[in-house]
């Protein structure tokens, strides 16, 4: 069956939560991930998921959130059902996801991940302290990825909910 890949919808929250838990398990609420979407946005606009018919196979959720008082991206859940796995459908909703992210005005995407799954799209590992995140996470594994010409510039601080637009 063919998989399509489409903008997020609050239809899918109930399929997605299964996929997440099959994926992550229970302990994936403990991690510092899970604070950052507490108080982040879910843009389901810029959020992807796959379908294979009409049931949800996986996801690449993104969170408006603040870097100090810039706002920026955050990448996470990324998650794909075991059995549609070994097919790089997760590498096509981080690209996907991306894409979307390109066309925000929005300084930069950060993710807690895998540096050899995440750098093949562009991100770095972030210098120490330039940017906290609400509990330890390991240095290698949080990431960022500019959005356009000197997107990380200045971009230093804690990571918080976005901020209101003025």
């Amino acid at each position: 069956m063919t998989i399509a890949i489409v903008p997020d919808d609050a239809a899918y929250d109930a399929a997605l939560e299964a996929v997440l838990t099959d994926a992550f398990g229970p302990g994936r609420f403990a991690k510092v991930s899970e604070r950052v979407r507490e108080f982040g946005l879910l843009d389901r606009t810029l959020s992807r998921v796959a379908l294979q018919g009409a049931a949800p196979v996986g996801c690449c959720r993104i969170y408006r959130i603040a870097v100090g008082a810039t706002p920026a991206l955050f990448l996470g859940p990324l998650a794909v059902a075991p059995h549609a796995q070994g097919e790089r459908l997760g590498a096509a909703l981080v690209e996907a996801a991306l894409a979307a992210c390109d066309a925000t005005a929005t300084h930069a995407v950060l993710v807690v991940g895998q540096p050899r799954m995440f750098a093949p799209f562009g991100f770095v590992e972030i210098p120490a302290g330039r940017v906290t995140l609400p509990g330890p996470v390991e240095a290698r594994r949080f990431q960022w990825r500019a959005i356009g010409e000197g997107g990380l510039d200045g971009l230093a601080g804690a990571v918080s909910a976005p901020r209101a637009a003025s």
